[in-house]
């Protein structure tokens, strides 16, 4: 009986560690999704403020949201997608007009956002630094597409001019690059926090229609993405 009772009792513990293990080991592979936002911040010429190829950006936002499958405790595929809006600063942007144009005596300009969205696959990796906290890192590729603002300048010449002038919308799309890091931190084993860094670099080419003909602006698209969010294991 006693015997019998030792048996049960090792059945019991060896079945408890093969469910622990299992959880541990699905826990390490775990795929999940994620929700982000934050700043996304323009930098080089994609930020310069310069008639001769700068954007004039402003640091705007970042939506975007991910998921991936860890076929390996430290390595998985997955994808993101993301949008990002970056101001113009129109106060320079007119200013530097201005001085370049010796009949304009005032600009007024008003201006949307550039627009920038992003949708990429790729690989993933996490490692255990300690506790609950956890390094992640990412390189992707796919779809970089970007619209130039619409902008509307009601200038003010020395001389007789036009009232006001548009700028409609340009767009532009071609296959590139993206890499980022950041930090997790488990609150529990269903989800935690992830404080992100990502970074966008490549050339967009914009056509557009003017009255004396078509022109083309070849721009540096350039922007690193700080964003807080919340990760979902799946």
């Amino acid at each position: 009986m006693a015997r019998l009772i030792l048996y049960r009792i090792q059945l019991i513990l060896l079945f408890c560690s093969l469910l622990l293990a299992a959880s541990s080991f699905a826990q390490k592979k775990s795929s999940f999704i994620a929700i982000r936002g934050g700043a996304s911040i323009p930098f080089g010429k994609y930020h310069e403020k310069s008639l001769d190829g700068g954007s004039f950006t402003l640091t705007g936002f970042n939506v975007s949201a991910e998921g991936a499958w860890f076929f390996h405790p430290k390595i998985g595929v997955g994808a993101s997608a993301g949008i990002n809006f970056h101001p113009v600063d129109v106060g320079v942007l007119g200013w530097e007009k201005v001085q370049s144009d010796p009949f304009l005596d005032d600009l007024y300009i008003r201006s949307d956002p550039y627009k920038i969205i992003t949708a990429m696959a790729g690989f993933y990796t996490q490692l255990p630094i300690k506790g609950k906290f956890s390094f992640t890192g990412k390189l992707l590729g796919g779809l970089l597409w970007g619209q130039t603002p619409y902008q509307l300048y009601k200038p003010a010449y020395f001389v007789v001019g036009p009232a006001y002038f548009e700028i409609t919308p340009a767009t532009d799309w071609k296959f590139s690059w993206q890499a980022g890091i950041g930090l997790r931190y488990d609150i529990s084993p269903c989800f935690g926090l992830v404080l992100d860094g990502e970074m966008m670099y490549d050339k967009l080419v914009f056509q557009f229609n003017t009255g004396t003909g078509p022109r083309t602006d070849e721009r540096i698209i350039s922007f690193i993405n700080t964003t807080l969010g919340v990760r979902f294991n799946l």
